[in-house]
């Protein structure tokens, strides 16, 4: 049992929901336009979002592990190479086991969404994508130069979990580009950013310490804190305007009351340090915002 445990402390749990928003908007949205829904979709979409990010959780505990970026002593979770949960040799095996678990569930997808006009050329490209998504994953703290040391992470998080999220599950229900659709992108791509920064926020003095250049520790704590505001507060603004342009409804404007617990959580992120509670807050906002937002455009 205590094994079982460590690896489901090592999936980051609480982390998986993140993965799942762009897909669920993204089926509202398409259902609301054209009245288009694939439950195959859906579900192949889901597992493969989780799996990938269990993967680049597994690596993120992977590449600090061996990195010796030692955490036992913070704030923030443990990580579970260095806290003697998890060995590297089993690590290591778990991660080609997603790997592959990944790629498999990707072209179960792929099936799904083309098997009635096998479009070949969309078909290569998504699945190089997989394999960008599988890699990019894993080099985000593994390997001699990652992302995740250098700054970069926010972008990454902001391509995976709002443009290919969003956009790229959209277009495998209706084989077209959704251009108007990049506000909401950013949108959702910028909240999840949000609950990184707050996660670097929290790990500041301990990711500066061993040499990781997260954004916090590049502008110093104040500034983080300014952005995380502008990674709070434009959604809002880049929602509305896609409402405005895209108007059925005013239920589209649901997802405004968000507003408020958004202007209490940055309060505190500005008064306290209480990250651990308030990077759940920013998880449940970005949950919220999600569901609103997709109710708004089927009611």
């Amino acid at each position: 049992m205590l094994k079982i445990y460590n690896w489901i402390y090592a999936f980051r749990l609480n982390t998986l929901p993140l993965s799942l928003s762009g897909i669920i908007l993204s089926s509202f949205i398409s259902f609301s336009e054209k009245g288009i829904f694939n439950l195959n979709i859906l579900i192949w979409s889901s597992i493969t979002s989780i799996l990938l990010q269990i993967l680049s959780n597994l690596a993120n505990d992977y590449g600090d592990g061996i990195k010796n970026l030692d955490n036992i002593n913070s704030i923030g979770p443990k990580r579970t190479i260095q806290s003697c949960m998890i060995s590297k040799n089993q690590m290591i095996i778990a991660l080609i086991i997603f790997s592959i678990l990944s790629f498999i569930s990707h072209m179960i997808l792929l099936y799904y969404s083309f098997k009635d006009q096998m479009i070949m050329i969309m078909i290569v490209i998504f699945i190089i994508g997989i394999f960008i998504c599988i890699f990019s994953a894993i080099k985000y703290t593994i390997g001699n130069n990652p992302y995740g040391y250098i700054g970069l992470g926010d972008l990454s998080v902001l391509i995976f979990f709002g443009l290919i999220s969003l956009e790229g599950n959209y277009y495998l229900y209706n084989h077209i580009f959704n251009y108007k659709l990049l506000l909401l992108c950013f949108s959702l791509g910028f909240l999840t950013v949000s609950v990184l920064n707050i996660n670097n926020m929290r790990d500041i003095e301990n990711d500066k310490k061993y040499g990781k250049y997260t954004i916090p520790v590049i502008i110093g704590l104040p500034n983080a804190k300014i952005y995380h505001t502008l990674l709070m507060i434009v959604p809002f603004i880049l929602s509305i305007i896609y409402v405005f342009i895209t108007y059925k409804s005013i239920y589209q404007y649901l997802f405004i009351l968000l507003i408020i617990p958004t202007i209490m959580h940055l309060k505190k992120i500005y008064h306290n340090h209480d990250f651990n509670h308030e990077l759940n807050i920013a998880i449940y906002i970005n949950i919220f915002y999600t569901l609103l937002m997709g109710i708004g455009f089927i009611l």
